[in-house]
């Protein structure tokens, strides 16, 4: 077990290096006030959601067991976060969206056809894995962008409506006023991959307050800004669930669908960003 490289609501991560030298993370889960009887069922509820939602662009579990009344959880590690990225020197979120959107966008469809929610998408539970070519060592790795932290997901029918267990500075409009704008469902993770893709473009953490998401302050954002994709992102943080984008491979295809239109006519860049300021 090496340093501490990270701590959340729900446990702290360490850096380690398993028997064939691959550098992993153990997350430990830390009791907060819980018997031990609440802390083995958290435990075993992301670590059943980690082991069943194996995909590409989400992070890998390699291992999870329970060592002197201590539960791990034991992860690839991952070289950054989306946090670091955007506090980069020159970070230009134009340049990035299409690479992070079709990596994060694939997740989260994986997690929707299993029937779960994530529920809590945001810049510091995207991670940034760099895979090493097995046999030229000298070539440059592959970059690939992955969904993590499934702590608080959820099967969609097991959502709590009243209850519900989201981020204070991220609730959707359906988790403030169901009666008008819908009840909580998996279309939450289309609006956070709004949101997150909206804080790309803008190149800065956004934060909202519940006033502001209630009147649409995210979309109208979006559809203001100099960017081909702004009016996608709008249609994606649309407050009423039943007229936003409903599933992560339609949001895929309107912002791809986009990208050709710039790439093959050039004054269509101008015309969109007109577009997105009316």
């Amino acid at each position: 077990m090496g340093q501490a490289v990270g701590q959340g609501h729900f446990g702290s991560v360490y850096e380690c290096i398993d028997d064939w030298g691959n550098h992993l993370a153990a997350k430990i889960i830390t009791p907060k006030k819980e018997s031990y009887e609440e802390v083995k069922r958290r435990w075993m509820h992301e670590a059943k959601n980690l082991i069943l939602m194996r995909h590409p662009n989400i992070t890998y579990v390699y291992d999870v067991f329970e060592y002197n009344d201590t539960f791990y959880i034991i992860m690839e590690r991952c070289a950054l976060t989306l946090k670091n990225l955007m506090d980069g020197a020159n970070f230009n979120g134009h340049l990035w969206i299409l690479p992070i959107a079709r990596c994060i966008l694939q997740g989260v469809d994986f997690i929707h056809d299993q029937g779960y929610a994530h529920k809590d998408l945001h810049y510091q539970n995207i991670f940034i894995s760099f895979i090493p070519d097995e046999v030229v060592k000298s070539s440059q790795p592959a970059t690939v962008f992955k969904v993590g932290d499934l702590g608080i997901s959820r099967l969609e029918d097991e959502i709590d409506q009243v209850n519900t267990v989201l981020a204070d500075w991220m609730r959707p409009p359906e988790a403030l006023d169901p009666l008008q704008f819908g009840t909580i469902s998996r279309l939450v993770d289309i609006y956070h991959a709004g949101l997150l893709f909206l804080t790309i473009l803008q190149g800065r953490v956004l934060s909202f307050t519940r006033e502001e998401v209630l009147a649409g302050a995210p979309r109208i954002m979006a559809e203001s800004l100099a960017s081909p994709y702004g009016p996608a992102i709008a249609k994606a943080l649309r407050r009423h669930t039943q007229k936003r984008t409903q599933t992560a491979l339609e949001f895929w295809r309107d912002l791809n669908n986009i990208a050709q239109v710039t790439r093959s006519d050039p004054l269509a860049h101008s015309a969109f960003s007109q577009s997105s300021r009316k």
